[in-house]
């Protein structure tokens, strides 16, 4: 039985076999297909400056026992052999004696080595493997993820990781476009031929294709120079975190977003910090940690108010002798603000709490949340990746009453009791001062139809860009910026903190004046130097991060002096 078992088994096989294709059963045995992987697409600026690209990377590969590498022949001599390596080695710039105890290693049938070899020295090779048939070597290539700006636009930009032999984003543009970025990849097959005949590699071939290049709003020239700022702003005050946004204030558009600490996304595990739970925090993007906006929110209650006829130009508003007793503690004003009434205007010019708390009773709660909706302080982006807090406002029974009438109504209007992100807060100020259109941040160039939609009047825009210019050009905020034949505007923000110590510094510096393009907003996070205020702080980054933005986009014919110190411009 077992004989006769067997018997019928054969039987079966031999019927099978002679029924079949052979030549595909050939191909199944023989048949060798090798991936070839399309390149990640390119990331650019503006410019076409390269912000990622792939690289290829060249490995030698031994994948061969030592019976069929032609160093194992009868004919192979030691001198023979010698000469072989040697020249294999001045063509990979591997040492030979590595290679010597690899393939003259009978019990070596794999090693990989990395290689870094251009075009030019690649063909060489190629035909140097092809002259000597059998060594057991092929070429392999791959691709290297490489960021030539470094750590200019790290956060924005992200970087990959590599996990069984696939690559895929991690964080900012390489995860958010990842189905964009990859391309299609090919596939190389050849008939194996046991022997000194080696193998047939024009059986099949499908070349991979690489996806199109992405281009970007950014600009790789001010990210640059916006990173040298913000590590010389870091030097000086020592803030826990620093974010700054700089955007197109008529289109969205985001010409550079960064902030310390940062990383390299070359090598994006180097010299990264890590908070009090041990979370590391530098490959975190600052410019989506929810702030209070401070004094930067008074231009948006004062404007609303006027627009909506709440008050008029004209009219004025006491300061209660620097303490405003409706609630205890009272509300007062920061140090130097006059003790006397004041429009719309001078609030503005000179921060006044007080009186910006009155504005804001003026417009009311309906008045005061349909700005905030209307602007988008807590609408997603939904285009950069997970948003994990987009800010907090007060709850609705915070509005009522005593309790809004007192607390909420007067904080909102001052910036407190309310947080989003930098983000945010950039494009809705940038709608302050384009005229009162409505803007929402982009990153990818295209195309957009979207209608505009009309949030503030002309004629208010145009009261808060003069207004905003008399706050910088006061005459006792001497320390900020001047330049000449360019005037700009801007607001401070100083958040004292009441959960904890310390205070959140900001400053939005927009310009032209005349005809603003450019928004700049930077954040710096519990500064530690000798000055906290906004103004200080973080005012005289954004104004010279405004004005190399300015000069970029050639609005300016002509160098023009700082009056403060220059600032080194890194070329990418």
């Amino acid at each position: 039985m077992p004989l006769g078992l067997l018997y019928a088994v054969i039987f079966g096989r031999m019927v099978q076999l002679h029924s079949a294709d052979r030549s595909t059963i050939l191909e199944d045995r023989f048949e060798s297909r090798t991936p070839l992987r399309a390149a990640r697409a390119q990331i650019l600026d503006t410019s076409g400056i390269v912000l990622a690209e792939d690289r290829p990377v060249w490995y030698l590969r031994l994948d061969e026992p030592a019976k069929d590498r032609r160093f194992f022949a009868p004919s192979a001599t030691l001198e023979r052999n010698a000469k072989e390596i040697a020249l294999l080695a001045s063509l990979t710039h591997i040492p030979a004696l590595r290679l010597q105890e690899t393939l003259l290693n009978p019990k070596k049938t794999y090693a990989r080595f990395a290689v870094n070899l251009n075009s030019t020295e690649v063909d060489r090779l190629r035909l140097a493997l092809r002259s000597l048939s059998g060594t057991g070597l092929r070429l392999e290539r791959s691709w290297e993820r490489v960021y030539p700006q470094g750590r200019a636009l790290s956060h924005l930009i992200g970087f990959l990781k590599t996990e069984e032999g696939s690559r895929s984003g991690v964080m900012g543009l390489e995860r958010s476009l990842e189905s964009q970025l990859l391309g299609s990849d090919g596939e190389r097959g050849s008939l194996r031929v046991t022997g000194k005949y080696g193998a047939n590699p024009a059986k099949t071939f499908v070349s991979p294709n690489e996806a199109s290049p992405i281009v970007t709003t950014l600009d790789a020239r001010l990210a640059s120079m916006m990173q040298e700022e913000l590590r010389q702003l870091q030097e000086v005050h020592n803030p826990d975190w620093i974010a700054c946004v700089v955007v197109e204030v008529n289109t969205g558009n985001l010409i550079a977003v960064g902030g310390l600490p940062d990383f390299d996304p070359n090598h994006p595990g180097d010299g990264l910090k890590r908070d009090a739970d041990g979370n590391l925090l530098g490959h975190a993007l600052p410019a989506l940690w929810a702030i209070e906006p401070g004094s930067t929110c008074k231009p948006f209650v004062v404007g609303r108010a006027l627009d909506t006829g709440a008050v008029k130009k004209t009219d004025t508003f006491s300061n209660y002798g620097g303490s405003w007793n409706i609630r205890k503690p009272p509300i007062r004003n920061a140090r130097g603000v006059p003790n006397e009434r004041m429009t719309p205007r001078e609030i503005l010019v000179w921060s006044s709490n007080i009186c910006a708390g009155q504005v804001g009773l003026k417009l009311g709660k309906e008045g005061l949340q349909s700005l905030f909706a209307d602007f988008g302080f807590w609408d997603e982006l939904g285009w950069i990746g997970p948003e994990p807090f987009l800010g907090f406002q007060p709850k609705g029974n915070q509005w009522d009453g005593s309790l809004g009438r007192v607390w909420t109504i007067p904080s909102v209007s001052m910036g407190h009791q309310l947080s989003l992100t930098p983000l945010r807060l950039a494009c809705a100020f940038s709608s302050l001062i384009n005229g009162g259109w409505r803007i929402d941040p982009h990153l990818i160039q295209q195309k957009r139809n979207q209608p505009k939609v009309r949030i503030l009047s002309e004629d208010t825009s145009a009261f808060l860009r003069d207004a905003l210019a008399g706050m910088v050009e006061a005459e006792h905020r001497h320390w900020l910026p001047k330049f000449e034949g360019f005037r700009w505007g801007g607001k401070s923000g100083t958040v004292q903190k009441t959960h904890e110590e310390g205070y959140t510094s900001l400053f939005s510096a927009f310009g032209p004046l005349e005809n603003p393009e450019v928004l700049v907003l930077v954040v710096a996070e519990n500064p530690k130097g000798k000055e906290v205020y906004g103004s200080k702080v973080s005012a005289p980054a954004a104004a010279r991060i405004l004005y190399h933005a300015i000069q970029l986009r050639d609005l300016k014919n002509g160098p023009l002096e700082l009056d403060s110190s220059p600032v080194r411009v890194e070329k990418p």
